[in-house]
C-alpha cells in the first residue's frame, strides 16, 4: 500500500551546487530481445533477485530517444504483473540533493509507473517507498496518490522526466517535460537509494482501476547536486531571503556587506533564469519581491564578482 504523500515545505539551507553523475545507462551497449539483468546484473536486478525470468524486462530497438535501444517494460493486463525491474544505487543517500532523470515512451491505450525509494533487498523486504510517479492509459498521470500531482502526457512520443529530491528538507520536485508538477514530501525515512521500474498502470488519475502497461524507458541518469564548502562566510551570513517557504511574496535583504553592485538572478530547479537584475548596495539594501514563480524550489543567486552566495527559496 503507497503511504500519502503531503506536502512539506521547510526552510531550505544556503548551499552552493555542483553536479556529479553517479550513474547513467542508455542501453545502447546491449542486444535487443536480451532480458536487462541477463546483460547487466550488474548494475539492475530484478525485484525477487532472479535474471532471466518474468520479471526480467526486454532490451528493444522498437523506440529509442538515443541511438538504438530503450528498455521495454510491460504486464499481461490488468493485476497480471510481469516485468519488475530495480536499479539499487551504489549507496543509500541519507542527506544532500539528488536528481533522477529518466525518458518514458508510451504507446496510446497503456500506461507506465515507477518508484524511488531507499534500501532495496530482494522481494523489497524493509523497502520505504519515497514517491512513486503513475503514467494512466488515458495521457494523465499522477504523483503517489490518486488524484495527487495530477499532469497530462503525450503518448506514442517521449516524455522528460526529472525528479529533484531534496533529502535535507525532506521534500522532492517532480517535473515533467521540464514543467514543475509540484513539491511533495519524501516517504522513505531511510533515504534514497533505489529506482524501480514496475510494470503495472492505471486507467486515469483516479486509479481506481487497473490497466495494461507498455512503455519503453530511456537515458536513465542519476546526478549527484553535492555540497560544497561556503568560502563567502561574511556575505552568506549577511544575507537574507524570508519568508521562506512563500507564496510567491518574499523579501531580499543585504547588511553590512561592501558597498558595490551586486548581480541578482532566481533560477528553478532545471537551471531556467526567471528573474535577474542589478541591486546597488550602499552597506545594505532589502528589497521585497512579488514574482509570478510555479510552485517549486529555486535559487537565489548574489554576487559581486568577487563574492557570491545562494539561498534556496520554496515557493508553494
Amino acid at each position: 500500500m503507497k503511504k500519502k504523500l503531503l506536502i512539506s515545505l521547510i526552510f531550505l539551507p544556503t548551499i552552493m551546487l555542483a553536479q556529479t553523475t553517479i550513474l547513467s545507462e542508455n542501453f545502447d551497449s546491449y542486444t535487443s530481445g536480451n532480458t536487462i539483468v541477463a546483460e547487466n546484473g550488474t548494475l539492475w536486478a530484478t525485484w525477487s533477485g532472479g535474471a532471466g525470468t518474468a520479471e526480467d524486462a526486454l532490451v528493444s530497438n522498437t523506440y529509442s530517444s538515443t541511438t538504438s535501444n530503450s528498455l521495454n517494460v510491460f504486464n499481461g493486463g490488468a493485476g497480471n504483473y510481469l516485468h519488475d525491474v530495480v536499479i539499487p544505487f551504489p549507496s543509500v543517500y541519507t542527506t544532500g540533493q539528488y536528481e533522477i532523470k529518466m525518458k518514458y515512451y508510451i504507446e496510446t491505450g497503456f500506461g507506465g509507473y515507477f518508484n524511488l525509494g531507499s534500501v532495496w533487498a530482494t522481494n523489497g523486504a524493509g523497502y520505504e517507498y519515497g514517491a512513486d510517479i503513475f503514467f494512466n492509459s488515458d495521457g494523465s498521470g499522477h504523483v503517489s496518490v490518486a488524484n495527487n500531482g495530477v499532469f497530462a502526457y503525450n503518448q506514442n512520443a517521449w516524455t522528460d522526466i526529472s525528479i529533484m529530491v531534496d533529502l535535507d528538507a525532506g521534500s522532492y520536485e517532480v517535473f515533467i517535460n521540464s514543467t514543475s508538477i509540484g513539491l511533495f514530501a519524501w516517504g522513505a525515512a531511510g533515504g534514497f537509494g533505489v529506482v524501480d521500474i514496475f510494470g503495472v498502470a492505471y486507467t486515469d488519475a483516479g486509479a481506481s482501476v487497473e490497466t495494461g502497461s507498455n512503455f519503453y524507458v530511456d537515458d536513465i541518469e542519476l546526478i549527484d547536486w553535492n555540497t560544497v564548502g561556503m568560502s563567502e562566510q561574511a556575505l552568506e551570513a549577511n544575507t537574507q531571503v524570508y519568508p521562506n517557504p512563500s507564496s510567491g511574496q518574499f523579501t531580499v535583504s543585504l547588511t553590512n556587506v561592501k558597498a558595490g553592485n551586486y548581480e541578482l538572478s532566481i533560477i528553478d530547479m532545471l537551471g531556467k533564469l526567471v528573474h535577474s537584475e542589478t541591486l546597488t548596495v550602499n552597506g545594505s539594501i532589502s528589497k521585497n519581491y512579488n514574482l509570478a514563480l510555479k510552485s517549486g524550489l529555486y535559487f537565489v543567486n548574489i554576487s559581486n564578482g568577487e563574492l557570491t552566495t545562494i539561498k534556496k527559496i520554496a515557493i508553494k
